[in-house]
């Protein structure tokens, strides 16, 4: 879902009848909020994301709701051209906001749920970003809707940062970073919420700084954006600063891509959630300003790969999404698209139990899975820091 739809966004246009609002949130990597759309009761589960430029709904919920496409367009994505189906003039309700006259564009979200373990209706951002300076409190797990002279205390306490659109709906960021190597450089970052990872360099100058070899250790991963999946590299750096906040071994993303956002040269990359969500902060479009500072998870180490094992929930089955080659879980027999029907004693259905298990350092865990000949097999891997 990374910077979707760039060229979608002068179809945004709505007007507002609303009052300031605050908004419970869960966080499950991504932030979640509760949505309907028109005159619909049912709630649905929204991911709010500062990369989308326009809404987008869930084909299946479309068709469940009789909400049908009259418009169609070609747009840049995250990892290229696709043509989107979009209904126009959609009611969107948040809180006690409603956003009339929105533009949905509607686009099978089943994979991006298989991937996160839980289900994604829809996602939105720039809609409410572009009317209301938002407050996110992630101890509260709340988002605070402000118009435009409501006053906002406590900002004296927070970092103020300027904020960069360069034509985009998407704001960005100026970060800087110390490679393995020693050495350090400075790239303008799409500031995207949506995008569950740390930092992802775009392909031009990930190529133009030769990242691949001065990133110490890396793998192959895998990442299922709107509509494909795309392959990167995996590697580390020492250090990345963002303002006067200082981040130190972390894992980064290295794009292999060469259409669309990830293949543009007008960015350096893309700041993602991983690191986002370790500020409380409020975003001022209008004033094109972040407020920022940072919350609990601040100093929360990173996350490494340890297993090579990427997991999806399927109907009810956990299934192997990927598989890192140079993994022991790879050697051992361990295939892409195999069902995992334990580990250790679990064999619940649960995804987030099931990638914590696979998060463990330096631990031996017992694996049983089935082969797409529906061949059962047992095997035994040490987790251990892949990068």
């Amino acid at each position: 879902m990374n910077n979707i739809l760039f060229a979608l966004a002068m179809l945004v246009v709505f007007s507002v009848k609303a009052q300031v609002t605050k908004i419970p949130f869960e966080e499950d990597g991504l932030v979640f909020i509760k949505v309907k759309v028109n005159d619909q009761q049912e709630y649905l589960d929204f991911v709010f994301d500062t990369g989308a430029s326009i809404g987008v709904l869930d084909s299946t919920v479309a068709k469940k709701l009789n909400i049908k496409s009259n418009y169609s367009q070609n747009a840049q994505g995250a990892n290229g051209s696709q043509t989107y189906n979009i209904a126009t003039n959609q009611t969107v309700n948040i809180g006690t906001i409603v956003l009339d006259n929105s533009n949905l564009v509607l686009v099978d979200l089943q994979k991006l749920s298989q991937r996160s373990g839980r289900k994604i209706q829809g996602i939105i951002g720039y809609d409410v970003l572009r009317q209301y300076r938002t407050r996110f409190d992630f101890k509260e797990k709340t988002m605070t809707l402000y118009n435009e002279d409501d006053p906002i205390s406590g900002l004296e306490i927070y970092t103020k940062i300027p904020m960069k659109f360069d034509g985009t709906p998407i704001p960005q960021i100026d970060l800087t970073f110390t490679l393995n190597d020693g050495n350090t450089l400075t790239g303008n970052f799409l500031f995207d919420s949506g995008a569950n990872m740390s930092v992802l360099f775009n392909t031009p100058y990930a190529l133009k700084n030769d990242l691949k070899n001065r990133s110490g250790k890396t793998i192959k991963g895998k990442a299922r954006g709107l509509n494909k999946s795309t392959t990167y590299t995996k590697g580390t750096i020492e250090k990345l600063r963002l303002s006067d906040f200082e981040f130190t071994d972390l894992p980064i993303d290295i794009s292999e891509g060469h259409e669309g956002v990830s293949g543009s040269p007008s960015y350096a990359g893309i700041l993602g959630a991983q690191i986002i969500n370790r500020f409380d902060m409020v975003l001022d479009y209008k004033e094109k300003l972040f407020y920022i500072k940072p919350n609990e998870k601040f100093k929360t180490p990173f996350e490494f790969p340890m297993s090579g094992i990427g997991v999806e929930k399927v109907q009810e089955k956990i299934l192997v999404s990927y598989v890192v080659k140079d993994s022991e879980a790879y050697q051992k027999g361990v295939r892409e698209g195999d069902e995992l029907l334990k580990i250790d004693e679990y064999n619940g259905k649960e995804l987030s139990t099931w990638k914590k298990h696979l998060k463990h350092s330096e631990k031996k865990v017992k694996i049983e899975g089935k082969d797409t000949s529906g061949k059962v097999y047992k095997v035994v891997i040490l987790l251990r820091r892949l990068i």
